[in-house]
C-alpha cells in the first residue's frame, strides 16, 4: 500500500508557488508515492451548515484562508521530479469548462511524463456554486456528462460529445495525453452517489475522512455497485485520504484502509501547533516502518 501526502499551497512565506518544487523534490526523496493538492476556486469567510465531514456542518477553514489552483502547483512539481504521481484531491468538476479543463491536464501529463491522475468531485458548498454562476443542482449529473466530454477529447482524433450540459462536435483536440486511453480519473466522495459515479465512471475512488471502522462497509458498498455495472472491482484503484494527528491514529488508519484493499492512503500533515516539514518527515519515517513490516 503507497502512502502521498496532500498538501496546501496558500502563499505564505516557504509555502508558495515558487516552493513548490522544491517541496515536491523533497517529498519524493522520502519515498512518498503522490503529491495530492486539492481545489476551491473560490472560499468564503462563512458558510451555511453543509460540510459533511465535521460534527456541527462546518469546514475547518480560517477566517481568511486560500490556495493556488492545483493544476499550477502540480505544474511546479512536476519540474522537479521523476517518479512522484501527481494527482489533484479532488477538483471540484462540475465548475470547470471540460474543454479546457481537458487540455490543462494534457499539458501537465505531457509536463510530468505521464504521472498526472485526476481526481474529481462534486463539492458540497452552494455558495461557491453561486459565486462561478454554476447551479448546484444536478451537479452529479454535470459531472458525469463532463467526464465522457474530457474522455472524448482525449481519445478521439474527431471528437464529439452530445448532451445535457455539453455539446460538440467534429473537435480537434492536439495533442493527446501521454497516458492513454486516457489520465485516470478518480472519484472523490463516499455517498451511495459518488459510489455508483466511481464504478461507472472512474479509474478509481478516493475517499474523504472515513473513521477507520467505516472503511471496510463503504469499500464492501463500492464493490456492489461494481457489480450492478457489470464491472470488476479490482480495476478501480482505492485511495483513503485522511488528517493526520499522531502515530498511533496513523498505524490505526493505515492498517485499516490496509485490511480492506486499499491501493493508498493520502494525508494531509495538518496538525495545529507543529511544524508541517516535521509532520512529513514523521509519516514518512511512519510509512517506511509500514513498509518493512509488510515485506517480513
Amino acid at each position: 500500500m503507497d502512502v502521498g501526502i496532500i498538501l496546501l499551497f496558500d502563499g505564505q512565506p516557504g509555502n508558495t508557488l515558487a516552493d513548490a518544487g522544491e517541496t515536491a523534490r523533497r517529498i519524493e526523496s522520502m519515498g512518498f508515492a503522490h503529491l495530492w493538492l486539492p481545489d476551491h476556486i473560490v472560499l468564503f469567510e462563512r458558510y451555511a451548515p453543509n460540510y459533511p465531514y465535521s460534527s456541527d456542518g462546518l469546514p475547518p477553514l480560517g477566517p481568511r484562508q486560500g490556495w493556488y489552483d492545483p493544476l499550477f502547483g502540480l505544474a511546479a512539481a512536476a519540474g522537479t521530479t521523476t517518479r512522484l504521481r501527481l494527482g489533484t484531491n479532488v477538483l471540484i468538476l462540475p465548475q470547470r469548462n471540460p474543454l479546457l479543463l481537458a487540455k490543462q491536464i494534457v499539458a501537465l501529463d505531457h509536463l510530468s511524463a505521464g504521472r498526472v491522475d485526476v481526481g474529481v468531485g462534486l463539492g458540497w458548498s452552494p455558495e461557491e456554486y453561486a459565486a462561478l454562476g454554476v447551479p448546484y443542482e444536478r451537479r452529479g449529473a454535470r459531472a458525469d456528462e463532463y467526464i465522457a466530454a474530457m474522455t472524448r477529447i482525449w481519445k478521439d482524433e474527431l471528437a464529439a460529445y452530445e448532451g445535457e450540459f455539453i455539446s460538440f462536435s467534429d473537435v480537434v483536440a492536439l495533442p493527446k495525453p501521454v497516458q492513454q486511453p486516457r489520465p485516470p480519473v478518480l472519484v472523490g466522495g463516499q455517498s451511495p452517489p459518488a459510489l455508483r459515479r466511481a464504478a461507472r465512471h472512474g479509474d478509481g475512488w478516493i475517499s474523504w475522512m472515513l473513521p477507520a471502522e467505516e472503511i471496510s462497509p463503504t469499500v464492501g458498498r463500492l464493490e456492489n455497485a461494481c457489480a450492478a455495472v457489470g464491472r470488476d472491482p479490482a480495476h478501480v484503484r482505492r485511495i483513503h485520504g485522511f488528517t493526520y494527528t499522531a502515530p498511533e491514529a496513523f498505524q490505526t488508519y493505515a492498517d485499516a484502509a490496509r485490511a480492506a484493499g486499499a491501493d493508498e492512503i493520502a494525508v494531509l500533515p495538518w496538525v495545529p501547533d507543529r511544524d508541517p516539514g516535521d509532520v512529513i518527515a514523521e509519516i514518512a519515517n511512519l510509512s517506511a516502518a509500514m513498509g518493512a513490516a509488510m515485506s517480513k
